[in-house]
């Protein structure tokens, strides 16, 4: 195992939290702030509107009104909120053709969770050792676990197992809609709409989760923003967990993958080409601890002079001919071929990554 090369990546994953994630922190943060005000503004005008076009909102008893209202803060409140996070996450780890950002293009993509995985458990063990939940531990909680879910979000646009795109934007909008129910409900006094809130959860039997207060070992921690918090990290957790027994099953299914199945910046994973018995050495050693080079050559094209060289490394320079004093022959520069995408790059300058696609390329002796 390469744990020099673990250890710089692990590093590099860290610095990316002061270096190109900043505006994305500063984002999460002031898109806090901002849905605040958006609680605040709309719940006022919503009132207003509600009354200039049926008359005062009556909540006890519970009327038609009401629960259209309640209808039309929920839109307001949660679910459009909730849609916005989405576009805003996929957008900050993606870049304009749906790839993942260059940023994030490790070759051991579980070095992306790790930091906001290791700021989790210290949030935890602060927690543990007060030996009470306040509101400032729970938002701490849930800033950690929002960053948590954006690099998982990362994380599974980088791998190849269980990458679907879909699949993570359901998952990001689950923890939202979560988040926003939580917050929503905490804050609903900001619009005057506490009264409303209280009414439409018993005459929809989810006061308890909405009120209720979960007691244990002496801690008591309202339940549902408790959750809201742990939305997105339970999300997170959830797929991550998913995602590496799904490489397991890669790993020993070991099935043909073609070049068009995989998005620019997804990382290959060893596995068998098809037609051919070569394979791609995209950061993942093989499972003899070998670095997954081909034992055999691929079959030299009709016409060819027969000196292929490996799938991997597919030359494009040509020697000048015996004989011919060539000046500028000391000056030539060797070319090599990425498999990938296609680009070629200087042979003699040391790539272990294609400089193109971030491909890793095969490096052995030949």
């Amino acid at each position: 195992m390469d744990t020099r090369g673990t250890r710089r990546e692990l590093v590099a994953s860290v610095r990316l939290f002061v270096g190109a994630e900043r505006r994305l922190l500063a984002g999460l943060l002031g898109g806090g702030a901002g849905y605040l005000i958006w609680l605040a503004g709309t719940g006022v005008a919503a009132e207003q509107l509600a009354a200039v076009l049926v008359g005062p909102v009556s909540v006890d008893p519970w009327t038609t009104e009401a629960a259209g209202f309640t209808a039309v803060l929920a839109l307001l409140w949660v679910v459009g909120p909730s849609l916005l996070a989405v576009r805003l996450v996929v957008g900050a780890v993606t870049n304009l053709r749906g790839n993942v950002e260059q940023r994030y293009r490790f070759d051991r993509p579980l070095v992306l969770v790790a930091p906001p995985l290791a700021a989790l458990a210290v949030v935890l063990g602060v927690a543990l050792v007060r030996r009470t939940v306040d509101p400032a531990v729970l938002v701490a909680l849930g800033v950690v676990n929002v960053v948590l879910l954006v690099r998982t979000v990362a994380y599974g646009y980088r791998v190849y197992s269980l990458s679907t795109p879909r699949l993570l934007q359901g998952l990001v909008l689950v923890a939202a809609l979560a988040v926003t129910a939580g917050v929503a409900s905490r804050t609903a006094s900001l619009a005057g709409q506490e009264a409303l809130l209280e009414a439409a959860a018993r005459r929809y039997g989810v006061a308890d989760l909405a009120f209720r207060r979960l007691r244990y070992a002496g801690v008591s921690v309202p339940v549902l923003p408790l959750a809201s918090a742990a939305a997105p990290g339970a999300v997170a957790l959830t797929y991550v967990w998913f995602q590496l027994l799904a490489s397991l099953v890669v790993r020993v299914r070991r099935p043909d993958a073609p070049r068009s199945a995989v998005r620019a910046g997804q990382r290959y994973p060893q596995v068998v080409q098809p037609g051919t018995s070569d394979r791609l050495a995209m950061g993942t050693a093989g499972e003899d601890g070998t670095d997954g080079d081909a034992d055999e050559a691929s079959e030299p094209d009709e016409g060819g002079d027969g000196d292929e060289d490996r799938f991997s490394h597919t030359r494009v320079y040509t020697p000048p001919e015996e004989g011919f004093d060539d000046p500028a022959a000391d000056d030539a520069v060797k070319s090599e071929l990425c498999p990938v995408c296609g680009a070629t790059y200087e042979a003699d300058a040391g790539h272990t990554n294609c400089p193109n696609c971030n491909a890793v390329l095969e490096t052995g002796s030949e």
